[in-house]
């Protein structure tokens, strides 16, 4: 094999020094917008009830975790971006229920090749190429035949070469073949088979023999009884591989992960669903570490009862034949509401010797609950990355959890289960931009309890008195008032209007507003901001994370002195809840309350919110992408959220002051 190595290096090398390669990206086979994690779908094209796929049988390589590569033929999607570049396994053909299905291929090989369906209802019909032992076939170097056949029953199925079969689904030539049923995309096969959309797995298992590989790509005579067997892979790739995002880069040919994540299932949440196939010529017990799964489907049909009801059973392993599918459902019920930070099982933390520490994360998953962090080392920041445990999936056949016989590795993935809700990250810093500290410290952010992050309205004074015809004040400061945009604020019984000389020393101001009068005030009177801003900052949030909500808890109290809520009882303040958008105007975007970088967060719930004296929690959704939010450079890693409370409408807009008592992040990690 390290001679098949230099050979390949040598030919390189050879094609670079006459020609300019241009080398697709890593993630070019896949659809636009394909998740990193999950089954990733080949949609084809659709006209009118018909769904196309173009796919050509070529041949290529695929990397190996032991620093190997192996030649291998495959089928290629010749509608990806990158026209059709080698892939393996073949693409996932996803199609729905009713649908006619046409596959179209091209064989780029030099002897024929075909498609066939197993388990399809109705008969598989062929356009072209010639008539073979199982099926019409393409012929060899550009030949073509085209398949068209009704998606009858919704399930999961094999497509594979059905010419020399031995030897041409040992070489790769086999994908996964995906029907929906057409009662929606959140059913496997029926309402019991119910699941989440977000959470839908395919493990697609075979097994590689490099010799025989090596003597197709050569010419070479090889006997398949001597076959062994040193490579075995979950969707193409083996462990430590499999854990991988699709698409990586490190795997340019072989685009599909194998991590299964999920978070504890709520109470009537629907669980995940894992679509496993068999691929190879041997039968392989696969063992799910931490958790039961339900099997629902074998080959493409739903496990039934003679009364109708279903069969579905409980395992904690599985041996999958050769050929076969099965389906199963995977929850995670969280009896325990656990949380990583509030509420830890009652499981003691790993001993430092079990646990494995690699840039400032900690990994372990040896306990059979769900843990907490514990002390960590200094340096170290979190363990693992947001508090999430890992299980392993693997083969109980040990000559198969390998990478050419050195363990662990081969027909191996992992489950991640992250804290519900997912990720979770608290303010570690804040700053008041208008308003000032009243009491409590922005650790108080981090949990639903009674004690309180408070900020009362900006206060400064006239230096001079002030007649009620003066449309020019001077004040003492104007440090923690807006820099800019207008704003009410109150000397004594009167509500003024700043329209100039926001930042500075010297305001414009309009009399009399909000149904007040203007009056003339004492040297030295106070003047008291009608709003407050703070912000609280986030660390850590790792680059890539997704589905990033925000939560903020919090009341307004009519008192900016006294440690008890005095309640407003009428016209309560206005309150909205912001994120900085780093991608709008940098960090200066967010370093005021009135920055340019500061975007309202989408409803629901709608905003502003009025907010009384009476805590309120809302949990938003950010708009577009994650990573605008999360900072980069000098802010890696950081996210801040701005709660602008006012009080500017008439009657009596009385001083307040702003408590807020829990504010979180939740994501998925990458």
């Amino acid at each position: 094999m390290m001679r098949q190595r230099a050979q390949r290096l040598v030919a390189v090398v050879t094609l670079a020094a006459g020609t300019a390669l241009v080398v697709p990206g890593p993630a070019d086979a896949l659809p636009v917008g394909a998740p990193k994690i999950g089954m990733v779908c080949t949609p084809g094209t659709v006209s009118g009830g018909t769904r196309i796929f173009n796919l050509v049988a070529k041949t290529g390589y695929i990397a190996t975790p032991d620093g190997n590569s192996v030649f291998m033929w495959s089928y290629a999607n010749a509608d990806a971006p990158d026209s059709g570049q080698f892939q393996s396994p073949g693409p996932v053909l996803c199609v729905t229920q009713g649908e006619t299905v046409v596959v179209n291929l091209t064989n780029n090989l030099p002897e024929p090749a075909s498609i066939v369906f197993p388990g399809q209802d109705a008969a598989v019909t062929a356009t072209g190429g010639a008539a073979g032992l199982l099926t019409t076939e393409a012929a060899a170097t550009n030949g073509t035949v085209s398949y068209r056949f009704l998606a009858g029953s919704p399930g999961t199925y094999l497509y594979e070469s059905g010419s020399d079969i031995a030897k041409q689904i040992e070489m790769g030539l086999y994908g996964a073949l995906v029907v929906r049923p057409s009662v929606g995309p959140g059913y496997a096969y029926d309402a019991a088979t119910a699941f989440d959309p977000s959470r839908e797995y395919l493990l697609l298992l075979s097994e590689i023999d490099p010799e025989l590989h090596h003597a197709v790509e050569t010419g070479a005579t090889y006997d398949v009884n001597a076959r062994r067997d040193r490579y075995f892979a979950v969707n193409g790739r083996e462990f430590p591989d499999t854990i991988q995002d699709n698409g990586s880069g490190l795997l340019p040919n072989q685009p599909y992960g194998a991590l299964v994540r999920i978070r504890p299932t709520a109470p009537g949440s629907a669980p995940a669903l894992l679509r496993m196939i068999n691929a190879g010529a041997l039968n392989h017990p696969f063992h799910p570490h931490g958790n039961h799964t339900s099997l629902i489907a074998q080959d493409g049909r739903a496990l039934r009862a003679p009364s109708g009801a279903s069969a579905a059973t409980e395992h904690f392993g599985e041996t999958i034949g050769s050929g076969q599918t099965e389906d199963f459902l995977l929850r995670w019920d969280d009896q325990d509401q656990w949380d990583p930070n509030t509420r830890p099982l009652p499981v003691p933390p790993p001993n430092y010797r079990d646990v494995t520490f690699k840039d400032g994360n900690t990994w372990y998953g040896g306990s059979p609950y769900l843990g907490y962090k514990g002390t960590l080392p200094t340096g170290v920041v979190s363990q693992n990355i947001c508090g999430e445990w890992y299980f392993p999936w693997h083969s109980h056949a040990l000559n198969e959890f390998a990478n050419f016989d050195e363990g662990f590795g081969g027909m191996a993935t992992l489950l991640r289960v992250d804290p519900p809700g997912g990720c979770t990250g608290y303010p570690t810093s804040g700053a008041i931009v208008g308003g000032a500290l009243k009491g409590g410290t922005v650790a108080d952010l981090a949990a639903d309890d009674s004690t309180y992050y408070m900020v009362s309205p900006r206060t400064t004074t006239r230096p001079t008195a002030t007649t009620a015809t003066q449309t020019t004040i001077t004040v003492a400061s104007a440090a923690g008032f807006p820099a800019s945009g207008t704003y009410y604020v109150r000397i004594d019984n009167e509500v003024l209007l700043v329209t100039a000389g926001q930042g500075t020393t010297t305001w414009t101001v309009t009399r009399g507003q909000l149904g007040t009068a203007a009056a003339t005030h004492l040297s030295g009177a106070t003047i008291t901001g009608l709003a407050t801003d703070w912000y609280a900052a986030f660390t850590g949030i790792p680059g890539g994370a997704q589905n990033v909500k925000v939560t903020y808890k919090g009341k307004n109290c009519g008192s900016t002195t006294s440690t008890t809520c005095v309640t407003i009882s009428s016209n309560q303040p206005q309150q909205t809840v912001k994120i900085c958008n780093w991608t709008i105007a940098g960090a200066a975007g967010c370093s005021s309350a009135t920055s340019a970088g500061w975007v309202t967060l989408p409803p629901p719930p709608a905003q502003p919110q009025t907010v009384g004296s009476t805590d309120i929690t809302s949990t938003w959704t950010l708009p577009g992408a994650a990573s605008a939010y999360v900072g980069t450079g000098a802010n890696a890693g950081q996210v801040r959220v701005l709660v602008h409370t006012q009080r500017y409408t008439a009657a009596n807009p009385t001083p307040f002051s702003t408590w807020g008592n829990l504010m979180a992040l939740t994501y998925d990690a990458p």
